[in-house]
């Protein structure tokens, strides 16, 4: 083959295989910088998030957020191995974290709803500190658990297809 013909022949990229160590590495800084926010900014940190919270803003950032992160780790981790993006991850990758966030939302509004029936004392901080366990945990989630169901149907696929050439 000439080398003009070479470079005219379409380089076939390889799907992304996604694993759970690159998820893990950026909930690590996530971790790491909510820990940072709280130890820096005792106060004014959990004070933001909370009247985020209450003015109905944190929900839809919170989103946001957790959905630029997946992509953005998604093409990285595609980029670094030169292969190229699955539609069924991309696919997971839109919805996922915005179902995520979205139905943890659901679940903190049923918690405070009851720690405001219970009529306990300081409810104000008991809600606070509830608000801020929903953010951290929802973060954590809405970027860890796209990639863990990516990577399990990637392994799903993998067995049925190892099945199929077997038969």
């Amino acid at each position: 083959m000439s080398a003009p013909a070479q470079a005219l022949a379409k380089v076939e990229r390889r799907v992304v295989v996604v694993r759970l160590a690159d998820a893990a590495e950026a909930v690590a800084v996530l971790s790491t910088v909510f820990a940072l926010g709280l130890v820096l900014f005792p106060v004014a940190f959990p004070r933001f998030i909370v009247n985020s919270w209450e003015h109905g803003s944190w929900l839809i950032a919170m989103m946001l957020f957790a959905f630029v992160v997946d992509t953005c780790l998604y093409i990285r981790v595609a980029h670094l191995l030169s292969a190229r993006p699955g539609m069924v991850a991309a696919a997971c990758l839109g919805s996922l974290p915005i179902l995520v966030v979205g139905g943890l939302s659901l679940l903190l509004q049923r918690a405070i709803h009851y720690t405001i029936l219970t009529d306990l004392p300081n409810l104000e901080a008991r809600v606070g500190e509830e608000i801020l366990a929903h953010t951290f945990l929802g973060i954590v989630s809405a970027v860890f658990l796209p990639f863990l169901i990516i990577r399990l149907a990637q392994q799903f696929r993998a067995q049925r297809s190892s099945q199929a050439e077997a038969s």
